[in-house]
């Protein structure tokens, strides 16, 4: 068996940075962040300004009523969460960038739960596009 990846680590939040890394490099967006309900950012990937940024509203951009401004280094650009339950609490998923990054945002939700030992996804609500 080939295996694809390359950079591999067996420290669950290295290879969590390693996998958020290949789909932004990969999907050209500029940060993808895994953060939990209160907005603090878990792991992420990009310019660490962005991805405290993104990972702070992508709890109140799942809310359905959201309005509110975005952060400077998110106006402009496509904001794309999605919202999973791992272990009953809430962890969200987002990417940002001008392009559409919605494959690979699945593709780090299916690597944040390979990562974290969940089991197979059931489709993830996509929440913002």
């Amino acid at each position: 068996m080939n295996e694809r990846r390359i950079r591999r680590s067996q420290d669950p939040y290295r290879a969590l940075c390693l996998q958020l890394e290949h789909s932004r490099s990969e999907g050209q967006l500029d940060a993808v962040v895994v953060a939990i309900d209160n907005g603090l950012l878990v792991a992420g990937a990009g310019e660490r300004s962005v991805c405290e940024a993104l990972g702070a509203v992508a709890p109140l951009m799942s809310a359905p009523s959201f309005s509110g401004r975005l952060p400077g280094a998110l106006e402009g650009q496509n904001v794309d969460v999605r919202e999973m339950l791992l272990d009953g609490e809430t962890v969200y998923v987002a990417s940002v960038g001008r392009g559409g990054g919605d494959a690979w945002l699945q593709q780090s939700i299916t690597g944040v739960r390979r990562i974290l030992g969940y089991a197979p996804p059931s489709d993830a609500q996509l929440l913002i596009n």
